[in-house]
């Protein structure tokens, strides 16, 4: 599948703003982590590889639908899906998508709904989910992430949560964990991360922008939310409107760390209660790492009604 161009006067990779007055946003289909690093194998057991023909494409989370330890729908990003979706697999439980493990789980789509108003020319209401053929079951390796306003109580199910999270590695510096949470996010309160709270993106796509290739192993990068007034602001003078119901922003405004192509419809996480939640979908952005210009992420809160109607309409998993 190709890249997504958005019409907005914004910059995809490669070239400089000084070559040409309008330029074109690519969408996140085809953009990898830029300054982050390896996570370690396991860390991010609700990241989903949505694949064509057996290529990494665009990321995706895995979701609880029900009570059973199994989900057929995937969250992703409307423009992943927008073109179509023929031969279309979601891979759970990877690491090195050169080097599948024995937990690693192929399933194939059957449906993907993209929201009824997203528009590709501004990026809003950049969601949409996909439908499985059979359930992913859960493991050690493959675990629902949560999603904002979802609580625990005696009895019920539990999302976000890995048995391979720790929150500092000696041993191993290449690897390495979500960085913990500084706000300790809890349920309602977390629906709109606080101005600077560090999140955690992970993908396979590129390491920089205009890279070649993506990256076989998964990396993550960690990126503190940027304020609705300041991301309107820093886009607005490209000609760029931003919705902040819809979307949110996360970088530094040195540039340097970012999601890039191919990280496109994957996870932004924090750690809150009752596990690692689901606050953003890698959307858009100028180029990758750029300074004064983070990444943009569609913003899940603002959709849970949206993704509750879909797992009633759409999964099989009684």
């Amino acid at each position: 599948m190709s890249g997504v161009v958005v019409a907005v006067s914004l910059l995809g990779c490669g070239g400089s703003e000084l070559e040409r007055a309008e330029v074109d946003a690519t969408g996140r289909m085809d953009q990898a982590i830029v300054g982050g690093n390896e996570a370690r194998p396991g860390s991010h057991p609700w990241i989903i590889s949505l694949q064509q023909y057996g290529s990494h494409f665009c990321g995706g989370s895995l979701i609880r639908v029900g009570n059973r330890a199994e989900s057929d729908i995937v969250l992703t990003a409307a423009h992943c899906i927008y073109d179509g979706t023929s031969r279309l697999t979601a891979v759970a439980g990877a690491h090195d998508l050169a080097s599948p493990s024995s937990t690693q789980q192929v399933v194939s789509a059957t449906k993907t709904v993209y929201h009824p108003a997203y528009n590709p020319d501004t990026t809003v209401n950049d969601i949409a989910v996909v439908v499985l053929a059979k359930p992913i079951k859960f493991s050690a390796t493959v675990q629902p992430v949560c999603l904002p306003w979802d609580t625990v109580s005696a009895g019920s199910p539990s999302c976000g949560q890995s048995s391979s999270m720790r929150p500092t590695l000696v041993s191993q510096p290449s690897l390495a964990e979500p960085p913990r949470n500084p706000v300790g996010l809890v349920p309602g309160e977390a629906s709109v991360p606080a101005e600077n709270t560090m999140m955690i993106a992970a993908g396979w796509g590129l390491t920089s922008e205009g890279g070649a290739a993506y990256s076989n192993v998964l990396l993550q990068v960690g990126v503190p939310i940027v304020g609705s007034a300041a991301l309107a602001r820093q886009y607005s003078s490209q000609g760029i409107t931003i919705f902040p119901e819809a979307m949110l922003g996360a970088g530094y405004a040195q540039g340097g760390k970012d999601s890039c192509q191919g990280d496109s419809g994957g996870p932004l996480v924090a750690k809150a209660l009752p596990g690692y939640t689901l606050y953003g979908i890698t959307s858009f952005g100028i180029g990758c790492a750029r300074a004064g210009s983070p990444g943009v992420y569609t913003r899940v809160s603002n959709y849970r009604s949206w993704i509750n109607a879909q797992i009633a309409n759409n999964s099989r998993v009684q």
